[in-house]
C-alpha cells in the first residue's frame, strides 16, 4: 500500500499544476514529432536502479517528450482524425485515472458500470433501438467491429451455417472490417456502391448471387465513412438484411455522433435496425481517446458469446440481473472508460429545469455538494 506522502503531495502539486496550465493553452499547440535517434539523445532512459526527483521526470516530460507528440486537439491539426474533449471530460478521466478504478464487473464497479450504461442508452435512444439494447464501452471502433462481428460469426454457426463464413461490406468499409475478418478467419465478400455508398438492391443483388447464402453471417454497413463521411442506405440494407436473417451490423464509429445533429438525423434513418452498432465518443462527443461505444440489440447474445468461464470469475456470475461489461466483448479487464463522457453529458442542467437539491456527503473529515445531473446533455 502506497501512502499519501510529503512526496506524493509534491508530485500532486507539480502533476496538477502541468495538467491545469495544458488545460488553459489557448490555442493549443500543434507541437511535432522526432526521429529515434534525436529522441535517445535528448530523453535518456531515467528507469534505474536509483529513483529521480520527480521533478526530473516530469521536465523530461514537458520539455523533451510532450513538445515531440502531435496535438490532436490542436485547431492547426488537420491530418487524420481531431479531437475536441471537453475539459470537464479531461479533467474526470483524471479522476478515474486517480480512483484506480476497475470497470470489468458490476461485483466490483456496481457504481461506475450504472454510470456508463447510462450513457449508452442514450446512445441507444438516438439511435432508436429498443429499451432492452445495451453494451459496453472498448478502447475504440476497431475493438468494437470485432467484438460485434465474432457475435455475428457464431450466431451463424447457431443457425446452422456449416460452409466457410462470410461477411458482406463495400469497398469503403474500414480496414478494421478487414482485418476482423481475418482474426475471426471469414471472408469478405466485395458489394458494389452507387457513388460510394452501400444500397439495400445492392445487399439484395449480393445475397442473389452468392454461392451459399446461408453462410453470409453480417452485412456491414457504414454511417460516415472515414474518407468521406458517406452514410450507407442503412434502412435498404438493414430491410435487406432482415430479410435474409442476416447479422446487420453499422459501423457508425466515424459519423454516428451526429444522430444528435436534428439537421443530420434523417441521414442516419434504418439505424434502428442494427443488430450491433459502434459509436465512438471520442470523436464527435467531445469524450478523451480510449472511448468507444458498443451496442447490440439483443445484448443476451452477444453475453453467450463473450463470457469468460474461469473459476476465479464464479464470484462476477452469480447474478444474471448484475451488468458485467466484460460479457459483451473480448476484454476482461478494463477500465472504467465511459465515466469521462458521462460526467461531460452530465454536467450541465437543462435550463428550463429546477436545480437538483444538494446533499451533503462526508468522507474522512471532508465534506463536499454533490448534485445528481438531471439529464444528460452533450457540451
Amino acid at each position: 500500500m502506497h501512502h499519501y506522502d510529503d512526496t506524493t503531495d509534491a508530485m500532486a502539486s507539480l502533476v496538477l499544476d502541468y495538467v491545469r496550465w495544458r488545460l488553459r493553452e489557448d490555442p493549443v499547440a500543434l507541437d511535432g514529432s522526432a526521429t529515434a535517434e534525436e529522441l535517445n539523445s535528448l530523453a535518456p532512459c531515467l528507469i534505474g536502479e536509483e529513483p529521480n526527483d520527480p521533478r526530473v521526470v516530469l521536465e523530461q516530460f514537458t520539455e523533451v517528450l510532450a513538445p515531440r507528440v502531435i496535438s490532436c486537439d490542436s485547431p492547426s491539426f488537420l491530418s487524420f482524425i481531431p479531437a475536441a474533449p471537453t475539459k470537464a471530460s479531461l479533467l474526470f478521466d483524471a479522476v478515474v485515472s486517480a480512483s484506480s478504478l476497475n470497470g470489468t464487473s458490476w461485483l466490483e464497479a456496481a457504481g461506475a458500470v450504472h454510470a456508463e450504461n447510462q450513457v449508452l442508452r442514450v446512445l441507444a435512444d438516438a439511435a432508436g433501438l429498443p429499451d432492452g439494447a445495451g453494451g459496453c464501452f472498448v478502447s475504440g471502433g476497431s475493438a468494437g467491429n470485432l467484438s460485434a462481428l465474432v457475435v455475428a460469426r457464431d450466431m451463424a454457426r447457431h443457425r446452422g451455417a456449416t460452409g466457410r463464413l462470410c461477411v458482406l461490406a463495400s469497398d469503403q468499409a474500414h480496414s478494421s472490417i478487414a482485418s476482423t475478418a481475418h482474426v475471426i478467419d471469414v471472408d469478405v465478400v466485395g458489394v458494389p456502391t452507387v457513388d460510394d455508398r452501400l444500397t439495400g438492391v445492392a445487399v439484395e443483388a449480393a445475397v442473389a448471387s452468392y454461392h451459399d447464402p446461408s453462410s453470409i453471417a453480417a452485412v456491414v454497413a457504414t454511417a460516415g465513412t472515414t474518407n468521406a463521411g458517406i452514410v450507407d442506405d442503412l434502412a435498404g440494407v438493414g430491410a435487406a438484411a432482415r430479410r435474409h436473417g442476416i447479422w446487420f451490423h453499422v459501423d457508425g464509429a466515424y459519423g454516428a455522433a451526429a444522430l444528435f445533429a436534428p439537421s443530420a438525423r434523417h441521414r442516419f434513418d434504418g439505424i434502428e435496425l442494427a443488430d450491433s452498432l459502434v459509436v465512438d465518443p471520442h470523436k464527435w462527443l467531445f469524450a478523451p481517446f480510449d472511448c468507444a461505444a458498443l451496442l447490440y440489440r439483443t445484448p443476451r447474445l452477444a453475453r453467450a458469446v463473450h463470457t469468460q468461464d474461469a473459476s476465479y470469475l464464479d464470484a462476477i456470475h452469480t447474478d444474471d440481473g448484475e451488468w458485467n461489461p466484460t460479457d459483451y466483448a473480448y476484454h476482461l479487464t478494463r477500465r472504467a472508460r465511459g465515466l469521462a463522457i458521462w460526467f461531460s453529458m452530465g454536467k450541465r442542467q437543462h435550463p428550463v429545469l429546477p436545480r437538483p437539491q444538494a446533499r451533503q456527503c462526508r468522507r474522512a473529515g471532508e465534506s463536499w455538494v454533490w448534485r445528481t445531473p438531471i439529464r444528460p446533455t452533450i457540451g
